[in-house]
């Protein structure tokens, strides 16, 4: 196995506490079991960072098999994408790594080092590369009141003294069955899936300042009324704690960030998938994902 690569790492749950020491004592450990470009892993490698040797699980040693070839595609990545760690980030993984060994002695210092920075660094350019990405829309928003009732027949009188002129608020604590009706019914704002669907479903179908229902859930009949529906943003939803929309923001950030890692490994895969090898003994690989199929 070549190690030259600057961010060449082994997952977490791989690293071997001594890889030469157990490497050198199998015969047949030089055989190829899979490589990207010249970076190979041999059977007596394979066997130390399993810590198996005679394993007999034949999908679990093809998975971790995977793993590896995932991980070294995105550490090509990376170099070939000029990523460097900075002295900060190299002490954070030293300080990060030290708290892991402390935990667990087993670890592999330098090799868990790697592993951190090429988490660092890969974060640094998703969130980078988020920046440049088309922005997405928030999650969408609903701020509500509610009366529940246990009959549609009672809903409907309820929704007669709302259209005559009564306060929503003070019909629902008159008249809702439900935990909210001390409060004027109120549901505060909550993000698409967090009520049951038929509520949403006719909620989001209503405008601001609409009451619709009687819609009939698990729960009994509900009147609804909208205060705002739609993307989670100050402008449609002015009344909302600010937090949500704080959140809603976050939510969308982070979507990006995923996305732009989601997009880093699928190129990794695919700039390098000519290149990889598998051992017919390991299994067959699906060069779309790199993951392997045991070998019966």
């Amino acid at each position: 196995m070549n190690l030259g690569r600057r961010f060449l790492t082994i997952p977490a749950v791989l690293i071997a506490a001594s890889l030469a020491a157990t490497a050198c004592g199998d015969a047949g450990g030089s055989d190829v079991i899979a490589s990207i470009d010249d970076q190979t892993l041999t059977q007596a490698e394979l066997d130390a960072i399993l810590e198996f040797g005679d394993a007999t699980v034949p999908q679990l040693i093809a998975d971790e098999v995977s793993t590896w070839l995932q991980r070294l595609a995105m550490s090509m990545e990376a170099e070939r994408l000029g990523l460097e760690p900075t002295d900060e980030d190299r002490d954070s993984a030293d300080f990060t790594a030290g708290a892991l060994i402390a935990r667990q002695p087993n670890l592999d210092r330098d090799t868990l080092i790697e592993e951190i920075l090429i988490s660092i660094v890969l974060g640094r350019w998703a969130d980078e590369e988020a920046t440049t990405r088309d922005p997405l829309d928030p999650p969408d928003l609903l701020c509500s009141s509610h009366i529940l009732f246990e009959a549609e027949a009672e809903a409907l009188v309820g929704l007669d003294r709302y259209i005559d002129g009564e306060d929503f608020a003070e019909l629902a604590m008159e008249l809702s069955v439900g935990p909210t009706g001390p409060a004027g019914g109120s549901l505060d704002c909550q993000f698409t899936g967090t009520f049951v669907p038929e509520f949403e479903a006719a909620a989001y179908k209503g405008e601001t300042g609409e009451v619709v229902g009687p819609v009939e859930t698990q729960f009994g009949w509900h009147l609804i009324e909208i205060q705002s529906v739609g993307p989670a943003t100050a402008e449609i939803h002015p009344s909302a704690d600010p937090r949500v929309i704080e959140q809603a923001a976050s939510l969308v950030s982070k979507a990006l960030v995923e996305s732009a890692i989601l997009d880093f490994q699928e190129d990794a895969r695919t700039r390098y998938a000519d290149s990889v090898t598998v051992a017919e003994s390991i299994g067959t690989i699906d060069l779309s994902t790199y993951e392997i199929t045991a070998a019966d």
